[in-house]
């Protein structure tokens, strides 16, 4: 028993010291947005296309919710861009952001 409070304990201040992003939702609202945009595919398409919710979709776009990473590769898929080239992008917006220091 004790071993299960320290595990749950030690995740708990985990998640306590976890650094927040707070451009985050931002940044990959814009990157989904820009790369959506430029492959002149609709936020239903797109939806379809990664078999997501259009607003789902829209709330992304809006920087209302933040995707899994199960949806990031499902849309990653959809835009036909590696994953990996998409948080390229995303990481790119989070500097641009926390430079020109929008919130």
């Amino acid at each position: 028993m004790d071993t299960v409070v320290a595990t749950c304990c030690q995740g708990f201040r985990y998640r306590l010291n976890m650094r927040a992003y707070p451009h985050l939702a931002r940044a990959i609202a814009h990157t989904l947005e820009l790369l959506r945009n430029q492959r002149g595919m609709s936020k239903s398409s797109l939806a379809d296309f990664a078999s997501i919710e259009r607003c789902y979709v829209r709330d992304i776009e809006k920087g209302n919710r933040k995707p899994t990473v199960n949806t990031v590769f499902c849309i990653c898929e959809a835009l036909q861009i590696d994953p990996v080239d998409f948080f390229t992008v995303v990481v790119k917006e989070i500097n641009r952001l926390e430079k020109s220091g929008q919130s």
